[in-house]
């Protein structure tokens, strides 16, 4: 037991001794750096692929986030569309990419469809010639829609090159005019002209207006319910075609104002840097001129809402001179248009003479020329109408001219053939886009059995298309009745 226990000892003392002989004969200073190199190799690889890592997750996660937000609606549309239609959605959603697709989309945008013979089909134009047709009714679209045919819309596009930032035109009166686009804030100081503003969808973009036909109270009635800014825009004591205040109009800020030519004042406007359109219409052709033009400085919507009303007043006249066309001129119903007094009668030179003539009627007056001429009752007895029209302006009345004994004598009133002309708003013989509902109006009353046309149909379609307004049954009833 004692000799294992003493060569233990004699082991481990050995051990100890060899132990110490391997520390002194290897130098601490030669094998001190291999543990450090083996250690931190590692551990910069490690901290490389961490950063390297965590930078890639940076860079992806962007994209990650556009990718799983959807698009609020599908969009087809040609290549050349793709830029402003981004353009578009990117200002009206903040920043948001549109999806476009190439079948079954939300939205279609596309080329202006081909016109028909029949009555227009209107759809919002972003561009000029190409529009924006809803496939699904969606609040987003409608929204978008009405931004992109909107004064901001286009200026979105202005920015993008694709509009001009603005347009030369020849107003009525022959002179060259520079409109800046977009058109934001119109006064308007010839009533005519603000119908023609309504009628192209610019009504949002007046800031002030002279108005025909609004002063009563059911033409003012009627206003509200197209415009509820009415009240607030009506204008007629500041603008009209002889007075312009020129220091209420400028606290206004117009982009742009609309007046007769025959304003005296026009040439201060100018003056002031503030563009002006001067308009004379006093015929179909001019009327339809100013309409275009007028759409034309508004954007390209209100340009082709302009073009659409025009090819819907041709194509009312076409029809009804097509049905007319075979009655002999001795046959054809000759027609009175009187004044504010009855007296008082449209010359030749006047759009009221244009109506009875596109009505398939003969004005005894034709060969009266200027504007309203005064004459006396003989002059009317000769001419004997068979048909009297009063305007519904100026206090003018039918009880006027059926209750007078001196008119009694006239083929007109024994046959009851006087008639009030109609209005909502505009009166209908005035030349104005309403005025083409006075032409149906007059043809019905001239020639019922051969006018296919009816007065009621074709004010429900006027009033929705061209003034956006849903024209209610009671109005058409009472605009349409034979007074």
């Amino acid at each position: 037991m004692k000799k294992s226990f003493i060569r233990v000892l004699i082991t481990l003392a050995a051990i100890g001794l060899f132990a110490l002989g391997c520390t002194q004969v290897v130098p601490e200073e030669t094998l001190a750096p291999a543990p450090e190199v083996i250690e931190e190799v590692p551990q910069q690889e490690e901290t490389l692929v961490e950063e390297v890592s965590q930078t890639e997750s940076e860079e992806a996660e962007p994209q990650e986030e556009m990718t799983a937000e959807p698009a609020r609606f599908t969009i087809s549309a040609d290549e050349a569309l793709k830029d402003p239609l981004s353009a578009l959605y990117g200002a009206f959603f903040n920043g948001e990419l549109p999806q476009f697709i190439d079948e079954d989309a939300d939205l279609l945008a596309t080329s202006a469809p081909m016109g028909n013979d029949d009555r227009p089909v209107i759809h919002a134009t972003f561009l000029p010639g190409h529009v924006l047709i809803p496939e699904r009714d969606l609040a987003d679209i409608a929204a978008f829609v009405d931004f992109a045919i909107s004064p901001d819309g286009q200026q979105i596009l202005i920015e993008a090159g694709e509009l001009p930032e603005s347009i030369t035109i020849t107003d009525q009166t022959g002179t060259l005019r520079v409109i800046p686009q977009p058109v934001r804030r119109i006064i308007v100081a010839y009533g005519p002209a603000t119908a023609i503003v309504y009628s192209v969808n610019a009504g949002e973009q007046l800031v002030a207006a002279s108005y025909l036909g609004a002063r009563d109270p059911q033409g003012s009635a009627a206003m509200e319910h197209i415009d509820p800014r009415f009240q607030s825009l009506v204008s007629d004591d500041f603008f009209s075609q002889q007075e312009f205040n020129l220091e209420y109009a400028a606290t206004l800020e117009p982009d742009l104002v609309i007046a007769g030519a025959r304003s005296p004042w026009a040439d201060s406007v100018t003056e002031l840097g503030i563009p002006i359109f001067l308009m004379e219409a006093e015929t179909p052709d001019q009327l339809k001129e100013a309409v275009q033009l007028i759409g034309q400085m508004l954007g390209p919507h209100a340009d082709a809402q302009g073009q659409s009303w025009v090819a819907y007043y041709d194509w009312v006249v076409d029809n009804i001179l097509a049905d007319t066309q075979q009655i002999p001129a001795e046959e054809r119903v000759r027609v009175l248009f009187t004044g504010t007094d009855p007296l008082r009668i449209a010359s030749g030179d006047m759009y009221q003479t244009d109506v009875i003539e596109s009505a398939g009627g003969i004005s005894v007056s034709t060969e009266l020329s200027g504007y309203w001429n005064d004459v006396n009752m003989e002059q009317v007895a000769i001419w004997d109408p068979d048909v009297i029209i009063v305007p519904p302006y100026g206090g003018a009345s039918v009880g006027a001219i059926t209750d007078s004994s001196e008119w009694q004598i006239l083929t007109a009133v024994q046959e009851g053939q006087v008639f009030r002309m109609p209005k909502l708003v505009v009166p209908w013989d005035t030349p104005a886009p309403d005025s083409v509902l006075g032409i149906i109006w007059m043809a019905e009353r001239l020639n019922p059995d051969l006018i296919a046309f009816s007065c009621a149909e074709e004010s429900e379609f006027f009033y929705n298309t061209f003034y956006n307004y849903a024209i209610s049954g009671e109005e058409i009833a009472a605009i349409c009745a034979i007074e």
